[in-house]
């Protein structure tokens, strides 16, 4: 059949995840570390696959949730030199991306060459807003940053190289990622303080990268 679709349910849960916050409030240098965290992934997911004369096209969609515990050990030790430590709160955890659209696959064009298209849009992550004191305002994680929106491409061709005096298979290309140059910040300024706030920053502009590949 060149049409085939699927669908499934997840729904993972932690338990037992380390948190730290503040012992007592307002007391500085004091906390509390605990393995009472928790946190679900929750996801419905519709993938199709379209095959035709050695092409193949897939397409997924992704409806998911993801909430726990935002205070999580491993967010600020091994990561931050001095980090802020606020008190633990549950919410949106910072990977949460409602919804994700996924479209790639793998085109057999002319001179040889293979395409393999990628098209991915999802929503916007979760970030929390803070005042100068670094004092979370309002509840935690529910603004968020732009829809992320990129198209990638990859050309490549395979060649023989004669190595050892043997023939080698090798592949070459060139990988194009967010061709279109679509606006995907990375950071945001969520200081109130700031007079840049609410501002995006840290663009994955387009970029280019080479591609060689020794196939056995």
């Amino acid at each position: 059949m060149p049409i085939c679709c699927c669908a499934w349910l997840t729904n993972n849960v932690t338990t037992n995840d380390f948190t730290v916050t503040p012992a007592v409030q307002g007391a500085a240098g004091a906390l509390l570390l605990s393995n009472a965290g928790s946190s679900t992934y929750k996801e419905f997911q519709v993938t199709a696959r379209y095959r035709i004369r050695g092409n193949v096209i897939n397409a997924s969609y992704v409806r998911s949730r993801t909430f726990g515990d935002l205070n999580d050990f491993n967010q600020f030790f091994g990561t931050l030199a001095q980090p802020v430590i606020q008190p633990d709160a549950r919410g949106r955890l910072g990977f949460d991306a409602p919804n994700r659209f996924l479209l790639w696959g793998e085109i057999v064009a002319p001179l040889k060459l293979t395409l393999v298209p990628v098209y991915e849009i999802h929503t916007g992550f979760p970030y929390s807003v803070q005042d100068a004191f670094r004092d979370y305002i309002g509840p935690r994680n529910v603004d968020r940053f732009p829809r992320f929106e990129s198209f990638d491409l990859q050309i490549s061709r395979r060649f023989s190289l004669p190595i050892h005096g043997r023939k080698q298979k090798v592949r070459v290309g060139l990988g194009i990622f967010n061709l279109f140059n679509h606006f995907n910040p990375r950071d945001v300024q969520n200081n109130l303080g700031s007079a840049e706030f609410g501002g995006f920053f840290n663009n994955a502009w387009r970029e280019y990268r080479g591609k060689f590949v020794l196939e056995f």
